[in-house]
Formats: structure tokens, sequence, C-alpha cells
């Protein structure tokens, strides 16, 4: 059938690395074609050529083409390559870069969060709520702002702090100009 066509001697590597000699085949663009259809040729092999250069190629079998014997057409492969090389392309993708700067690192995509994030305050927040606690004393709401400020220490770095935040704007909003040098600090923390 192919006997007309220029025609090279190839090698099968089978998968199971035991290797069949001296195949002729007659390599295209598409299609790898092999006359001899008794032998054991299956997706996953791979069949190799030296070149006049002395260089090999290799082509990874990923559809053997088998065709049955058919109107005096011995049966043969056509098979389906993809052809290996040691120059491979970059896999394409994207690149997705988290910068998080935070005392609580924490990235999560597409997923759940069931962490429980603990917060350590340091001596200058200690110092900011214990100066808060102080001023409170002197409204005449005191103990219960007071309770708000440790309600709002206690949760920081949980997901109640905005909600004591809130609490404690509104129970301290007549006395402002006492507390406002102190609200910067503490918006801070909103984001922990």
């Amino acid at each position: 059938m192919l006997n007309n066509f220029p025609r090279d001697t190839a090698k099968i590597i089978k998968q199971n690395s035991s290797v069949i000699d001296d195949v002729m085949a007659l390599f295209d663009r598409e299609l790898i074609l092999i006359e001899d259809g008794s032998l054991p040729i299956e997706e996953g092999d791979i069949i190799e050529r030296t070149l006049p250069s002395g260089l090999k190629e290799q082509y990874l079998v990923t559809d053997r083409g088998f065709c049955n014997a058919f109107h005096g057409f011995p049966a043969h492969y056509q098979i389906k390559f993809e052809k290996l090389s040691n120059y491979r392309k970059a896999p394409q993708g994207s690149v997705i870069n988290n910068y998080v700067i935070s005392d609580t690192d924490k990235v999560n995509i597409n997923s759940t969060d069931n962490s429980v994030t603990v917060y350590n305050l340091n001596e200058q927040d200690k110092a900011l709520f214990e100066t808060l606690k102080t001023l409170a004393e002197q409204l005449p709401n005191g103990k219960e702002t007071q309770e708000i400020i440790s309600d709002m220490e206690a949760s920081i770095g949980k997901k109640t702090f905005a909600e004591r935040y809130n609490a404690f704007i509104q129970s301290v909003a007549n006395h402002m100009t006492i507390f406002s040098p102190f609200i910067p600090a503490l918006t801070q923390f909103l984001t922990k």
C-alpha cells in the first residue's frame, strides 16, 4: 500500500518500556501511517524516528486509528499524535498575587473561613482602652460606658467588633469632644 511513498524506519516504545524496532512508517504533519496492522499499538505509546542529521523525533500516540482490511487495502494504522520535544511552551494560565499586610494574615479565595483570630493587644492598645475607661468614669452613664468599652476591647479581631464600636460611639455621642482624639486609634481595629 505505501510502497510508492518514502517511508522511514521507526521504533515503537511501549508504555511498559518494551521496544518494537524496524517499523516502516510514513510520517505526515497530521498522521503517521503504519502498514503493519498486526502491531500492538496503543494510545500512550511513543513512536521514534531518526532524522538524516542523527537527531531523533518522538511522537506520542493520541489515537491509534486502526483500520481493518477493506477492498484490497491491508489492515493498517492511521495514527494521530502529539509531537514531543525538549522545547515546551509555558503553560498558559493566570497569576494571582495576593499581598496581605496585616497583623492577622489570612486569605480565603472561594473557601469558607472557619478559623478563629486571636488578637493580642500591645501596651499602647491597652493604654488606649484604660484611658477611655478613665474618661468614661466622669460621664453620667459611666459604668455602662465602661462596660461597652470593655466589650469593645474583648471583641477586637472578631466580627462583632464593628457592633461594639457603634455601641461605644452611640453611648459617648453627647461627649464627643472628650473622645474624638481617640476615634482614629479605635478605627484601626475595624480592619483587624
